[in-house]
């Protein structure tokens, strides 16, 4: 029997990308005859899934307004008005989803989170649809902690997340990464076992030894323009970019800029690339051109900006260390392409999640947090310059990395999906 599987996910690149990814994995399986992708109309998912072979649908949403931290009577007034933006969207959503169910009639409703997810759920619940709740960060969220009550199944990226009956199945991720994970892992001198099969692919084009691993490390670098022999260092926010981020960054590398042994990688968010590539000229970095800072014959540090990054496998690949968010992508990512990272998490982040999702990498040593809070130019400095100058180090953290069995996250939680739909009558 073939199934119908509606997948909400939306906000941020931290519900979209995992959700394309479950999406596209279901696509490859003959269980699976048509997919649909459910977004928010404000998030990120527009985006992320412009090129998408699925159906796609984007609804009205947004999140319940916080009577706490309204320091202001202005903001206080404005509290009724939010709340009445925010019913009229949730039942504008379930309209619509109520449509949606009716049309497309489908055997499953899987949710990774987000405000936009409750009024499918919600829907698909009242219809007796199997709903399947996936929590990407390390604490759950609030619609997904509301949601999991109504679930046939609760799938979870990392242990302890307080979700009652989790399963943890790990993090959605791209055959790339994995691939990204492989190479890594090879140079370091671990290489998979042979009987590790990569999300939804063959071994087919992946590297079996250390010749081949150090060429596709070699390719990532030369293709983002990478010189040779230097110590190449990863900047990003996240999937929007982060002010602060960006300007702390900045100012460090400002400081070191007759470093001949680094090269810098900095993706700075594209609503943040005109006013970061004047900052960064200011100082002396970039190029007008958003080109590598400095020249091919070396003496200063190699510097280069760039909006956005589609391959981030091939960024990770490259890199020898990360300074990033601790968004659940990000982490997850990380954990399986094996790099060593400075985690900044985000302040103010929904029940501090973010600081959550950096406690899983600095528990095992392959990240080390600050908060940003604390953080001053000189003490980035200090902290930077203690783990980028040390070859030894740097291997360390890579190495306290676990295997490669989270690389079978993707997957997993399709594994899940499919077993909730056959055990289900259709309702409709």
């Amino acid at each position: 029997m073939k199934y119908y599987a509606l997948i909400v996910g939306g906000g941020t690149a931290g519900h979209a990308l995992p959700a394309l990814r479950l999406a596209e994995e279901l696509g490859k399986r003959k269980s699976v005859t048509k997919i649909g992708l459910i977004g928010g109309r404000r998030g990120l998912e527009r985006k992320v899934w412009s090129s998408a072979a699925f159906d796609t649908y984007y609804l009205p949403g947004r999140g319940v307004p916080r009577v706490a931290g309204r320091s202001s009577l202005a903001s206080v007034i404005k509290y009724p008005l939010e709340m009445a933006y925010f019913c009229i969207d949730l039942l504008a959503g379930l309209l619509q989803s109520i449509k949606l169910m009716a049309v497309n009639r489908p055997f499953a409703v899987v949710v990774f989170g987000g405000y936009s997810a409750i009024a499918p759920a919600l829907v698909g619940v009242s219809l007796r649809v199997p709903l399947i709740v996936v929590n990407v960060d390390a604490i759950a969220g609030r619609s997904n902690r509301i949601l999991s009550h109504f679930a046939r199944a609760v799938a979870v990226a990392w242990p302890g997340t307080g979700l009652k009956r989790e399963q943890v199945t790990g993090m959605p991720v791209s055959s790339g990464i994995i691939e990204a994970g492989i190479a890594r892992r090879t140079i370091l001198g671990r290489p998979p076992e042979e009987g590790y099969l990569p999300t939804g692919e063959d071994r087919q084009g992946m590297m079996k030894n250390l010749e081949e691993a150090e060429k596709l490390r070699h390719s990532a670098r030369s293709v983002l323009g990478i010189p040779e022999g230097r110590t190449v260092i990863l900047a990003v926010g996240g999937s929007l970019g982060a002010r602060k981020l960006n300007e702390l960054v900045m100012r460090v590398f400002s400081t070191w800029i007759d470093r001949d042994d680094l090269a810098v990688y900095h993706i700075v968010g594209e609503r943040f690339l005109q006013e970061a590539a004047e900052y960064a000229e200011r100082l002396g970095l970039a190029c007008s051109d958003s080109n590598w800072a400095g020249s091919e014959d070396g003496g200063r540090i190699y510097y280069r900006q760039v909006g956005y990054e589609p391959r981030m496998d091939r960024a990770y690949l490259a890199a020898d260390f990360v300074i990033c968010r601790a968004g659940a992508v990000t982490v997850g990512e990380l954990s399986v392409a094996a790099v060593p990272a400075l985690l900044i998490p985000l302040p103010g982040a929904p029940s501090r999640h973010q600081e959550a999702n950096a406690a899983v990498l600095t528990s095992i040593g392959a990240a080390i947090m600050l908060e940003e809070k604390d953080i001053t130019v000189t003490r980035l400095g200090e902290v930077l310059r203690g783990i980028v100058d040390d070859r030894n180090r740097l291997e360390k953290m890579s190495i306290a990395y676990p295997d490669l069995d989270n690389g079978y996250g993707t997957s997993n939680l399709a594994d899940l999906v499919e077993r909730c739909v056959e055990k289900s009558d259709k309702y409709l």
